[in-house]
């Protein structure tokens, strides 16, 4: 699931679902009217207050028609000025802030020169009438938005999905998109509404999203995401893991993206159904990198320690699905383990680490069993001088100190009481959260003791 999706409907009853699956953001509607076949395409205020409350933000895009199937006579500065002044008007019902960004769709494939030249007075009319109150973004081609940043009349692009749109591809290799609709036509589990998937470019720290009383500009809301293209002519295999030996589970032809979540040595191990579950690995000597890159480049990675992913994920409030279903983002979790995805139910907390270790760059101990940690003598040991961001790695037996071994647990040291340790980690009451574990003691019925603190 990315974490930017835009939605053709009403979606307040399913707010709480959403944010769960890891959604961050999420694009609705200004329009002139609904039609039948979109009766709730058109956000409302009472929607806004729910994705609000529900601790999610907002981007809105304007579009009646857009130019759709080449009705190019929507594009000109007439409809420019009444499309823009009828945003003005709902952004005020809504309350959107000023400062965030509407985005006006242009959708279908304009590229000839008199066609741009047609759609400028549209924008130029869009960036009269918003008048500084909201930046102006434009969904669309990479032609036409880059034409219309280049006029002056637009702040961000949103490219399209459409990858065969002119000037889309050209522009995915550049830094100067903000969005990219990487997945189309996706189904809500349950068939509950369609959606599609974005992502962000990883220059921008925003694109324009809101809730509502505030902008958000300046705050990356969401991680990166890196893109890669297949550049080998005869199309390349996906494998069940990082070298040859391992089976092939499809063969991807050449110019397909695809999602990179992260590298072991040659190897990139790549998502292709966009839901945070890996699919496989692609040999990296095959890829391009066109848009985003890898927490271990060279110049990328910074001073990212793996406790500053796993903040990223407390902020996302990641917790166990209830019922038979699983939240996608611990699958994912789970993912980075040789053994693969997994749900919610199979115990995480050492998946959680493994995926904020790998996602600083470096490499975990591809194990779900929390004691692999220590068993495997991974890191330094630092047992005798601990500090913020280790980790500390627990056995857990069942009754009392002398009970059978049922376990264990891995999670970040955070600091220390002369019994106590305060822990930020997975699996933590089913979700991810900073929790207080006895160093040797009983908790919940289970006897803790730390067998050693690991640091990265």
């Amino acid at each position: 699931m990315q974490s930017i999706i835009d939605v053709p409907s009403n979606v307040s009853d399913h707010v709480r679902d959403i944010r769960r699956s890891g959604v961050r953001t999420i694009f609705r509607y200004y329009n002139h009217r609904n039609s039948t076949r979109l009766p709730t395409k058109r956000i409302e205020p009472a929607e806004a207050e729910a994705v609000t409350e529900a601790g999610m933000s907002l981007a809105v895009v304007f579009q009646q028609r857009g130019g759709a199937e080449g009705h190019i006579e929507d594009l000109d500065r007439e409809n420019g000025l009444a499309d823009a002044r009828r945003a003005l008007e709902l952004a005020q019902q809504l309350g959107q802030p000023h400062g965030s960004a509407i985005y006006f769709a242009v959708d279908h494939d304009y590229f000839r020169n008199s066609e741009i030249a047609r759609i400028k007075p549209y924008f130029q009319a869009v960036r009269e009438t918003i008048n500084g109150a909201y930046r102006v973004g434009c969904y669309g081609s990479g032609t036409v938005g880059g034409a219309m940043v280049r006029a002056g009349f637009v702040d961000l692009i949103w490219l399209a999905g459409a990858t065969g749109w002119s000037g889309t591809r050209d522009m995915l290799e550049t830094d100067a998109w903000a969005l990219f609709q990487k997945e189309l036509h996706k189904t809500w589990p349950g068939g509950a509404f369609t959606y599609d998937g974005n992502v962000l470019n990883p220059r921008f720290n925003d694109f324009g999203q809101f809730t509502l009383g505030a902008a958000l500009a300046g705050e990356r809301p969401v991680p990166a995401t890196t893109i890669m293209t297949v550049i080998a002519r005869s199309g390349l295999k996906v494998r069940r893991g990082p070298g040859t030996e391992f089976d092939e589970v499809r063969t991807l032809p050449f110019g397909t993206l695809v999602t990179a979540l992260s590298r072991n040595g040659s190897w990139v191990r790549v998502d292709l159904e966009s839901d945070g579950a890996a699919d496989g690995f692609m040999h990296g000597d095959f890829l391009k990198i066109t848009s985003g890159g890898f927490s271990d480049d060279p110049g990328t990675s910074g001073n990212r320690r793996p406790i500053d992913v796993a903040r990223e994920e407390l902020a996302r409030d990641v917790r166990e699905v209830p019922g038979s279903g699983s939240n996608p983002r611990i699958v994912m979790y789970h993912a980075t383990t040789s053994t693969g995805a997994a749900g919610d139910e199979v115990a995480w907390c050492s998946s959680f680490m493994n995926y904020c270790v790998e996602q600083a760059g470096m490499t975990g101990t591809n194990s779900k069993w929390a004691m692999s940690w220590h068993e495997m003598d991974w890191g330094a040991e630092v047992t005798n001088n601990p500090r913020d961001g280790d980790i500390v790695v627990f056995r857990r037996r069942n009754g009392s100190a002398s009970g059978p071994v049922a376990g264990g647990h891995v999670a970040f040291w955070l600091s220390e009481t002369t019994s106590h340790v305060s822990i930020l980690g997975g699996n933590q009451s089913n979700r991810v959260r900073i929790s207080s574990y006895p160093k040797r003691g009983m908790m919940g019925g289970q006897f803790y003791e730390i067998l050693s603190i690991r640091r990265p």
